[in-house]
């Protein structure tokens, strides 16, 4: 189920971005130099994440809850990415990715963070909910596909 956390991991893993007072911002300028290179993604990781509507829920450390939506294009790039209302998103996400403030900095300012998201990840800190069925399938075999690839040093 890490496909579509997979999309803000790429971004954060192609960038170093110290965190600022706004996560926010720095997730947004993390999305504009992902889509600047994008063609870096792997075609299989296109193919399993391409194309997506995605909530990003982030509970941050004042106990608000930042929401995101993220929506990719066939090619993966980024093409929406704007704050929501959490409780009332006015769209019906295919993924909803939950997490909090601090493994999103971590991840922002890791030295390695695709170890550090599958860490996360794998500490249950990052939670990936599909909305149908066949996304459910989806993230499934596409999540075993990228470990296979991660334990080779592909991805």
């Amino acid at each position: 189920m890490k496909l579509g956390i997979l999309t803000i991991l790429l971004i954060i893993s192609m960038l170093s971005i110290p965190a600022s007072a706004d996560l926010f911002d720095d997730l947004d300028i993390a999305v504009n130099d992902f889509n600047l290179n994008v063609d870096q993604v792997p075609s299989s990781v296109k193919y399993v994440i391409g194309n997506e509507e995605m909530l990003l829920l982030i509970d941050m450390n004042d106990a608000s809850e930042l929401a995101i939506k993220a929506v990719t294009n066939v090619d993966m790039e980024v093409t929406t990415f704007e704050e929501v209302n959490a409780s009332n998103p006015d769209f019906e996400p295919a993924l909803i990715i939950t997490t909090n403030e601090d493994v999103v900095r971590k991840l922002l300012d890791s030295e390695d963070a695709v170890a550090d998201f599958n860490d996360a990840y794998d500490n249950e800190e990052i939670k990936i909910e599909a909305a149908s069925t066949m996304d459910k399938i989806i993230i499934s075999v596409g999540g075993a596909f990228l470990k296979i690839l991660g334990s080779v040093g592909i991805v």
